[in-house]
C-alpha cells in the first residue's frame, strides 16, 4: 500500500469509523434513567476503530500490523497542520491498545551474546540510535568482555527486538565515550575488577510504540538482572548524549526563545577569566561565531555553565526538564550527577551537544523517592557538581 493509500485509510477510519453519536445520546438517557446502565454507556463511547484495531491484535502478526499502523498514524500527525482531532484520537485508542500489549509481564529480558541469533544482532546494529555500530568487529567488542547488550523482546514478534540497552561495566562513572566504544584491549579480569554498570546507550526500534515507558522498565529489569549476575556491581550510572543542546543555545543566543536572557552575572564573569569580555553582546557574538562553525568552543568552564543552565533550568511546557533524555533519566528516579567536557568528540557529538555528555546516576534506594518528586513536584536532583555549574 502506497503512502496515498495509506493516508486515505487512516484518514476514513478516524472518522467515518469512530464513535456512533446516536448510540450516545441513547445510551445517556437510558443513563439517566438507571444508573445501573453504565456499562452501556462506557461501550458506546468506545469508537469503532477500537473493537477494530483490538480484532487485528488477536491476528496472527496483527500486534507488529498495530505497531506499524501506528507508526504511519504518527507521521500523518506530523505531517498535517488542520484537522488534527480526529487523527489524535485515533492516535490515543492505539496508544492505549499497545500499551495493554506491552506491559511488563508480556516483555521477555534478553541478554545478547555473539552466539545470539545474526538476525537479531544484524537488527540491534541497524536499530543503534545513538552510537552507530561500526562493522561486526564493533558489535562483537559491545557483547563481549565487560559489556552487555540487552533487549526486550514481545511473544507476538519473536524476532523483533523493542529496546537496546548497551552497557559496559568498568571500575569508575565514565567520564569519556571512548573509554568505551574505542577500548580493545578488555579481558575477563577486568570485569571481575569492575564496580560500576555504564548505561551508555538506549534504543527503541519501533517507532510505533513512541511515549510507551519501555525503557523505563527495561533499565529497571537490567538493574536487577545485573545484581544477580554481577554482584560486585554497586553504582549504576548512563553517559547519556544531550540533544538539541547546541540548537537551543543558538536560539536562545539569537532571542528566539522563550527561556530568555541567557547572560548572567556568572556568565558575564566566566567570560572575563576565560575570554576578557565583559560586554553581553560581544559575549554572544563570540559563542555564536565558535558554535555555528562547528568547532568546540575554546573556553570549557563558560560553556559547561550554559550547559547545566540548559539541562536545569530550561523547561517544556508541562514544566519538566526540557531535554528529552534528562526528562526521561529523571522521571525514572535518577540524579544529574556530573557533565562531562570532551566527552563525545564526533562530528554527530558536537552537533548535537559540543562534545559534551551527562551522567545519570542511579541510586537504587533513592530511585522511588527521586521519581515521585520530580512527577509531582518537577524536582530535579542534581550533585553538587552539576549546581556548582550553574
Amino acid at each position: 500500500m502506497g503512502a496515498n493509500e495509506r493516508s486515505e485509510v487512516i484518514s476514513f477510519l478516524s472518522k467515518d469509523y469512530a464513535v456512533d453519536h446516536e448510540k450516545i445520546k441513547n445510551a445517556i438517557t437510558k443513563y439517566e434513567k438507571n444508573q445501573q446502565a453504565f456499562p452501556d454507556l462506557t461501550i458506546a463511547t468506545k469508537p469503532h476503530y477500537y473493537d477494530l484495531l483490538k480484532s487485528i491484535g488477536n491476528l496472527s502478526n496483527g500486534v507488529k500490523f498495530v505497531c506499524d499502523f501506528r507508526a504511519d498514524l504518527l507521521q500523518e500527525i506530523k505531517s498535517k497542520s488542520e484537522d488534527l482531532l480526529p487523527l489524535r484520537r485515533l492516535d490515543n485508542t492505539a496508544k492505549d491498545l499497545l500499551t495493554l500489549w506491552f506491559c511488563n509481564s508480556n516483555l521477555r529480558l534478553e541478554r545478547l551474546t555473539w552466539k545470539s541469533p545474526a538476525d537479531i544482532l544484524q537488527k540491534v546494529a541497524q536499530k543503534e540510535a545513538v552510537h552507530p555500530v561500526h562493522g561486526l568487529i564493533d558489535m562483537q567488542r559491545r557483547v563481549g568482555p565487560c559489556r552487555r547488550c540487552f533487549v526486550f523482546m514481545h511473544e507476538s514478534m519473536p524476532r523483533e527486538p523493542l529496546v537496546i540497552v548497551h552497557v559496559a561495566l568498568m571500575d569508575k562513572i565514565a567520564d569519556n565515550l571512548q573509554d568505551i566504544i574505542k577500548r580493545v584491549q578488555i579481558s575477563a579480569e577486568d570485569e571481575e575488577q569492575a564496580n560500576t554498570a555504564i548505561y551508555y546507550s538506549i534504543s527503541s526500534t519501533q517507532q510505533g510504540l513512541s511515549g510507551i515507558d519501555l525503557g523505563n522498565m527495561l533499565i529497571k529489569n537490567v538493574v536487577l538482572e545485573l545484581q544477580k549476575e554481577t554482584p560486585q556491581i554497586h553504582q549504576h550510572s548512563t553517559l547519556s548524549p544531550i540533544p538539541g543542546f547546541r540548537s537551543w543555545l543558538i536560539r536562545v543566543l539569537k532571542g528566539h526563545s522563550e527561556f530568555g536572557e541567557v547572560i548572567d552575572d556568572k556568565t558575564i564573569q566566566l567570560a572575563q577569566t576565560e575570554t576578557n569580555i565583559t560586554n553581553s553582546n560581544d559575549l554572544k557574538n563570540l559563542l555564536l561565531n565558535e558554535i555555528e562553525s562547528n568547532n568546540v568552543p575554546n573556553f570549557q568552564n563558560l560553556t559547561l555553565h550554559l550547559c547545566a543552565k540548559y539541562l536545569h533550568q530550561a523547561k517544556n511546557a508541562s514544566g519538566y526538564a526540557l531535554n528529552p533524555v534528562a526528562n526521561f533519566h529523571l522521571r525514572n528516579g535518577a540524579q544529574m550527577y556530573r557533565l562531562n567536557w570532551g566527552c563525545d568528540l564526533s562530528a554527530r557529538g558536537i552537533q548535537k551537544s559540543l562534545g559534551i555528555m551527562v551522567n545519570y546516576k542511579y541510586n537504587l534506594e533513592k530511585v522511588p523517592t527521586n521519581s515521585a518528586r520530580y512527577i509531582n513536584g518537577k524536582y530535579i536532583d542534581a550533585h553538587e557538581q552539576v549546581i556548582n555549574l550553574l
